[in-house]
């Protein structure tokens, strides 16, 4: 080894990385670099977080070292997942998964990039190639994909329930519940309740759903606490409804071992993770057994594969008696949707002029606002079936990858609709997406992830989102929420009568507006954004969760009964106009 290289291993030993740099730059201008300079020309620029650099010299090392080509090539695709550039991200993906042996981190990386690409014809075919090795068994293929990936393009849930990888935990065993149920606990007058979550903040999806219900929760039959894990960058993006929400009780900075002690420390009496297999999420804090009872609500719509939880909150639409078998939970069904919303800190401001967005006055405007891993070929196909079927009609497209929009497009010249028929839309703050969903004429759905926050979203703002009947939790939720806010007329049967569905509407302006009138009405009317009602559902869910522990029973599937019909509004008149004055 060269003085010069055992110089640069010490300043990359000592933290500095730019200094390394500067000491093996000769070396890497030669075409012949050795490999052991490229790794850690690699290395430094990841520690840097100048991730294109770092992908750039993982892929020359696996050039120059063919027997470890497959890792390096990983290496240099899960370094550009963290930029922009997601057209080389999937290049280097699709190497390191079919250039050489099976390796299970390759097949991960590949199809996630592929899942967000919206390259449907290549996505269709893998999609294809990998249920089949499900069905026929096959362990390795079980263990691939993250349980959120797996549930956005697989709607079987029994293959659901089979699937083994748990992210960033050890998974719970018999014992492990058996041993947490068995903990002595003392119940008190007032139920202890811990929420678990790392999106703690008001700018967050989750948070809009549920900090309602925090703000509502009857403080005199319990007590509640956050477990708060939410990233700082996102804590300062907060508007202050946070310091709204009760009692915060930061972990983020202790070890799963140290937040369980903590947690229990405050003699918790139901722990509810909001995450699930969510990004963030830590099930090592409830596999370790934090409280005496534990329950899954709202992060992941689905079983909790790997993690301790007693029940998951569900509603009768998404979880039927049919799902029973394949969680290992008990179903916890709410009455009416499972989804909490806020009606009181949402805003709701006038609707923005279509010129102003740039879209045509005088067409149909479908808008898809879903995060892109969503749509998936059948969900294409089917746009491209509605927008042939409508004519004079456009598909607004939340999408901001430039790969992503190109392959959209290239796939709807596939399809006979003509490039200026897709309108491609940013980001935007809350209060401007809310306005301008007022724009559109019809929220499309997907399949079969259907849209959760994003459907919520498009009904608050008057949206009609039509939509057919799932086979798991993810592709239930539109019925659930449609059937929710009094509109079970946009739940089609089949993925056929589903296009009918939007054709006809499309096509009917009097039908179109009697529809959004209606959702209007029904804003403040059905249960959908009764917070208020919601959150005393949510609450004797948990007394009868506590009313079996208090008996020594072991968790059962429970229904809680819905409350009385409400005969009147939950919301005055005037509420709307005072939540046009609101900001997210």
């Amino acid at each position: 080894m060269s003085a010069i290289l055992q110089g640069a291993l010490k300043s990359y030993s000592a933290g500095k990385y730019r200094h390394c740099l500067l000491q093996i730059a000769p070396m890497l201008k030669r075409a012949d670099a050795a490999t052991e300079v490229l790794l850690l020309a690699a290395q430094c620029h990841a520690k840097s977080e100048q991730f294109a650099e770092a992908a750039t010299f993982y892929n020359r090392a696996a050039e120059t070292a063919p027997d470890k080509a497959q890792m390096l090539k990983l290496m240099a695709a899960t370094m550009l997942t963290r930029t922009s550039e997601t057209r080389q991200a999937l290049q280097a993906a699709r190497i390191a998964a079919r250039s050489g042996a099976f390796d299970i981190e390759a097949e991960e990386t590949f199809r996630r990039c592929l899942h967000g690409s919206l390259n449907f014809d290549e996505c269709e075919v893998e999609d294809q190639r990998f249920l089949a090795m499900l069905k026929q068994g096959d362990e390795r293929y079980l263990a691939i994909e993250k349980p959120f990936d797996h549930i956005t393009w697989c709607a079987d849930e029994a293959l659901n329930a089979r699937q083994t990888r748990v992210p960033h935990a050890r998974p719970f065993t018999a014992a492990s519940r058996a041993e947490r149920r068995a903990r002595p606990h003392v119940f008190g007058d007032r139920i202890r309740i811990g929420y678990l979550s790392s999106d703690i903040c008001d700018q967050h999806a989750t948070m809009r759903l549920f900090q309602g219900v925090l703000m509502q929760h009857d403080r005199d039959a319990f007590e509640v606490t956050l477990f708060c894990h939410t990233p700082a960058g996102l804590i300062k993006r907060d508007k202050g409804l946070r310091r709204q929400y009760g009692k915060i009780v930061p972990i983020g900075h202790l070890t799963d071992e140290k937040a369980v002690n903590l947690i229990r420390s405050h003699k918790i009496d139901i722990l509810v993770d909001l995450k699930g297999h969510t990004k963030g999420a830590r099930a090592n804090i409830v596999n370790l057994g934090a409280a005496p009872i534990q329950v899954a609500y709202l992060g992941f719509p689905g079983s909790g594969i790997g993690i301790d939880c007693d029940y998951v909150v569900s509603d009768g639409i998404v979880t039927p008696d049919t799902s029973k078998p394949h969680y290992h939970e008990k179903l916890c069904r709410l009455p009416e949707s499972y989804q909490a919303n806020d009606d009181t800190h949402r805003p709701l401001p006038p609707a923005l002029p279509r010129q102003k967005l740039g879209l045509p006055e005088d067409a149909i405007v479908f808008a898809a606002f879903n995060a892109l891993r969503k749509i998936t070929p059948q969900t294409a196909s089917l746009w491209m079936k509605i927008l042939n079927a409508t004519g004079n009609s456009v598909l607004w497209l939340y999408c901001e990858d430039h790969f992503a929009r190109e392959n959209m497009l290239n796939y709807a010249d596939s399809h006979g609709i003509a490039r200026e028929r897709i309108i491609f839309a940013d980001g935007a703050d809350y209060e401007i997406h809310a306005a301008r969903l007022q724009a559109a004429d019809i929220g499309l759905d997907t399949f079969p992830y259907n849209g959760h926050t994003t459907t919520s979203d498009k009904l608050w703002a008057g949206l009609p989102v039509p939509t057919f009947r799932g086979t798991h939790f993810a592709s239930r939720v539109s019925e659930s929420l449609l059937t929710a806010l009094g509109a079970p007329e946009l739940v089609a049967d089949n993925a056929r009568d589903y296009v009918a569905l939007c054709v006809r509407l499309a096509g009917d302006p009097a039908e179109l507006k009697a529809l959004k009138e209606k959702l209007t009405q029904n804003r403040f009317r059905a249960s959908l954004f009764d917070t208020e009602r919601f959150t005393r559902h949510l609450e004797t869910a948990y007394r009868m969760m506590i009313d079996r522990a208090r008996e020594g029973l072991e968790p059962d599937h429970m229904d809680v009964p819905a409350l009385p019909a409400r005969t009147a509004p939950f919301k005055s008149d005037d509420t709307a106009d005072e939540l046009t004055r609101k900001r997210a």
